[in-house]
């Protein structure tokens, strides 16, 4: 049986997928400034409110992950030899 390795993505595809996320994240972001939408509230007239409100989200989920973390976690040896 193979060890277990933390990383199961290879080192060279590492970077190249990241690169290719943040290219896709870019061009994603620059389409938003030439299409045209339709408002049905008044900030979605604001350009590029869907990215922004996607990382505020996703950084406020993982801040509160954290604290719930803090609060549910058990020791180390919670399930060790009674």
């Amino acid at each position: 049986m193979s060890e277990h390795k933390p990383n199961s993505v290879p080192s060279p595809w590492a970077g190249r997928i990241l690169i290719a996320f943040f290219a896709l994240s870019a061009a994603f972001l620059g389409i938003d400034f030439f299409v045209e939408r339709d408002v049905h509230h008044p900030l979605e007239e604001w350009k590029a409110i869907y990215p922004v409100f996607g990382f505020v989200g996703i950084a406020l989920l993982i801040i509160i992950a954290k604290g719930l973390r803090l609060l549910v976690m058990r020791r180390e040896d919670y399930y060790g030899d009674e």
